[in-house]
């Protein structure tokens, strides 16, 4: 269908379609759009991602851009992590309507996206035969697969956003409490939780081999809890409390 509505496109423009039989991809966006309607859950959500890694993968987080006049601009509603060969952006569609000044559509109400942008440098990685390339073709229909999408968001969102649901440390505790892991490992899953909360999702990594840290991301996510605590004092100008308790949203 989409490969009919390019070839539509061009012909209507050019009197043919041969274009498309030769033509090279240059990017490709993935998304997730997800659907939260309260307003006090998504700014939860967004002060949640302030917490998240610095740097995966050659991806670095930018907390500030520039507005229209070139002064500093602080991202509230949105989380971008970039690199030269790939960019991941979390925002509010409603949001990013409103700063480009346009009209929210329906499809675009309360609605959160993750998006992984493919630049041209990575499809030219992927292209080779050698050097990590997988020799995959730079066409549309190479990367218009499924099972390519949810490899990609894997592999390139997960390990930043992670699995498992929000929660405040009394409700964390209940669920690390009732787990079948030993006593030890329970205070030093708390711990590890808090260590999160005083600072960001690095500051383990201070303290603690490699592997620790893996190993500890690893159990929780198996308890579905997200590395990253609602605070237990939250409060912003628009709300004055928060829920003790927030779905994650992103699940693939």
């Amino acid at each position: 269908m989409v490969e009919l509505d390019i070839r539509k496109f061009l012909t209507r423009h050019f009197g043919h379609s041969d274009y498309f039989d030769f033509h090279t991809l240059t990017r490709i966006d993935y998304r997730l759009d997800v659907y939260v309607p309260d307003k006090r859950d998504q700014e939860l959500l967004f002060h949640l991602l302030n917490k998240y890694t610095m740097r995966f993968a050659y991806k670095e987080k930018i907390k500030w851009g520039k507005g229209e006049n070139g002064n500093p601009l602080k991202y509230e509603t949105s989380q971008y992590h970039k690199c030269k060969s790939t960019e991941l952006i979390v925002y509010s569609k409603e949001d990013e309507r409103t700063a480009k000044g346009e009209q929210i559509q329906l499809y675009d109400d309360s609605i959160i996206r993750y998006e992984l942008r493919l630049k041209n440098s990575h499809l030219n990685s992927m292209k080779r035969q050698d050097k990590g390339g997988k020799g995959m073709p730079k066409k549309l229909k190479t990367y218009f697969s499924y099972l390519l999408w949810k490899e990609y968001m894997q592999k390139h969102v997960i390990p930043i956003v992670h699995t498992g649901d929000y929660y405040k440390i009394t409700e964390a505790e209940k669920i690390i409490k009732n787990s079948s892991f030993s006593k030890r490992k329970k205070e030093s899953l708390r711990e590890f939780l808090v260590m999160i909360s005083k600072g960001s999702i690095d500051t383990p990594k201070k303290h603690m081999s490699l592997p620790t840290y893996r190993k500890y991301l690893h159990d929780l996510a198996i308890l579905g809890i997200n590395p990253i605590l609602i605070p237990k004092n939250l409060s912003t100008k628009n709300h004055i409390a928060f829920p003790s308790i927030l779905k994650n949203p992103f699940k693939i």
